[in-house]
């Protein structure tokens, strides 16, 4: 007998909204979201007999299910932070910084002027964007400017990772098995999860993509941590263990693209020269932008690209005989709803499954956000991702903390990983909304860190 996902989830609001009463506030909002995504089931599926039930979206955009993963732990912050932390929250004043994140968050209901058949849906899609994305970021903004605040969120990102590899030890080599056991159905459990040593495991996660993220984000930060020596410690493990055993367990969870994402942007984490990274950070952003507008321009066919590129032609075969065929599935997929999701290009269609027309979904959250909301959503979803980024490597560092740099640097980096993921998949780790709202805040706006306990050092 399972576990109600339904008891699971709303369990934890009562749980995350102790946690704030109990530990130190940044303690407790960081074990909320992190604790919660790692631990809680996504939501309460409605079982299906398809081994791929397409249909099926992430937790990250508002579709049929509201009572999710990133809803509740959403409703636990905000909660917990009203009741025991009112003070710290009536200190909270909005900036530019904050546009993106609002119009996110209202862009579900200036859909819905342009389709007002879609105003019931509006308020639902309004309500779970705020909850979802909008409580982490403002929590991040809040709790998270600091460089001691931004370190211990850095860490949790590491020890998460750490938490998970017996989970991920455990289902390479029996399958994803574990959240089946605990809350029975899991949609995508078994897609792709064969691999060449073993199986590729999920946790209680959304897929196994999403694992590897999880993983890989993990080891850059732990490898970076070891290079500038941010933290010779986790949780009394020395930093070069723990990044070792993630490099490792990464390499074995067999994701391919959160593999080949951790080692392009990780040199990127441990540049020296701020000139070279600001560069950097901004030919990534271009191209991430450019790739995006090339895929909604839908003029060239990469499939046809492909087919008479050497180069292109030869990393695709390469793929292909390695038993990797999910990259040309995926473009091929953007390629065809593309001139759906163009039909309302502003605004979009209001619809979470606006792709039914066609024989399936897409799998790029970029591509469902311009199908859902309209290049106005993509706007603002861009920004979200790119803001934190630039601010990070931009601003001047602060002469008393000769480390900051190096910390928002590979925090940066870490974005980008799920920024360039985000083009391909439709599902993002959401707890790294945490880090993001604490990266667009202006450094010199910050105020001074307060003393930490030992409990917040997580040493």
């Amino acid at each position: 007998m399972h576990l109600s996902p339904i008891a699971a989830l709303l369990a934890w609001i009562p749980a995350g909204i102790y946690l704030l009463r109990r530990f130190p506030v940044r303690v407790a909002i960081l074990a909320n979201f992190f604790g919660g995504w790692a631990l809680l089931p996504g939501a309460n599926y409605t079982p299906s007999t398809s081994p791929f039930p397409y249909w099926i979206l992430g937790v990250a955009l508002p579709a049929n299910y509201f009572l999710t993963k990133a809803s509740v732990t959403g409703i636990a912050a905000i909660a917990g932070v009203s009741l025991f932390h009112f003070a710290e929250l009536r200190r909270f004043r909005p900036h530019l910084c904050d546009l993106p994140m609002a119009l996110w968050c209202i862009v579900p209901l200036l859909s819905a002027l342009a389709h007002p058949d879609t105003f019931r849906g509006a308020f639902f899609g309004a309500a779970y964007l705020t909850l979802a994305w909008g409580v982490p970021w403002t929590m991040g903004r809040l709790f998270f400017s600091t460089f001691d605040s931004l370190l211990l969120a850095a860490k949790v990102t590491v020890i998460s990772g750490l938490c998970y590899i017996p989970i991920c030890l455990v289902e390479i080599y029996c399958g994803p098995r574990i959240y089946a056991f605990l809350y029975g159905y899991q949609p995508y459990r078994w897609v792709g999860a064969q691999r060449y040593l073993g199986f590729r495991p999920i946790g209680f996660l959304e897929d196994g993509n999403q694992l590897g993220i999880w993983m890989a984000v993990a080891t850059l930060i732990a490898v970076s941590f070891s290079v500038h020596g941010l933290a010779p410690r986790i949780l009394g493990l020395p930093v070069k263990w723990a990044a070792s055993l993630l490099a490792v367990v990464t390499l074995l969870c067999q994701s391919v693209g959160s593999i080949l994402l951790l080692l392009f942007l990780l040199p990127m984490a441990l540049l020296k020269r701020r000139f070279v990274m600001r560069s950097l950070v901004t030919l990534l952003i271009m191209a991430i932008m450019l790739f995006a507008l090339f895929q909604i321009s839908n003029r060239i066919s990469l499939r046809a690209f492909v087919k008479e590129n050497h180069a292109a032609h030869s990393f695709a075969a390469a793929l292909t005989g390695i038993g990797r065929h999910s990259l040309a599935w995926r473009i091929a997929r953007e390629e065809s709803d593309m001139a759906l999701a163009m039909r309302s290009p502003w605004l979009g269609s209001g619809k979470w499954n606006w792709w039914q027309d066609g024989d399936s979904r897409p799998w790029s959250l970029w591509l469902l956000v311009l199908g859902m909301y309209g290049l106005v959503g993509l706007l603002a979803f861009g920004s979200i991702l790119f803001l934190p980024i630039l601010r990070s490597v931009w601003s001047p560092a602060d002469e008393r903390q000769p480390h900051e740099a190096s910390l928002r640097q590979l925090l940066a980096a870490a974005i980008l990983v799920i920024a360039f993921d985000n083009l391909l998949n439709g599902a993002m780790i959401l707890p790294y909304l945490v880090l993001m709202g604490g990266l667009a805040t202006k450094p010199s706006s910050r105020e001074p860190a307060p003393s930490q306990t030992p409990l917040q050092r997580l040493r």
